[in-house]
């Protein structure tokens, strides 16, 4: 970035305004890591819980099939 031309005010109103800029797209970035991430923990539950019923017939079967 080149040096700044304008006064001491502007020069202080444009570093507020890009603050600002800066605060609001670190909050909605945020936001949007929290998504994923919930995101992300549910497919792994899902995943986790798939694997459980790929194991679990097998085994429910067999005391099925045993009971009289």
């Amino acid at each position: 970035m080149s040096g700044f031309r304008g006064s001491d005010e502007r020069l202080d109103d444009e570093i507020e305004a890009l603050e600002r800029i800066a605060r609001i797209r670190l909050r909605r970035a945020a936001g949007e890591l929290r998504a994923l991430d919930r995101d992300l923990r549910e497919l792994k539950r899902e995943r986790a819980r798939r694997k459980v019923e790929r194991t679990a017939p097998e085994s429910e079967l067999a005391v099925a099939d045993a009971e009289p």
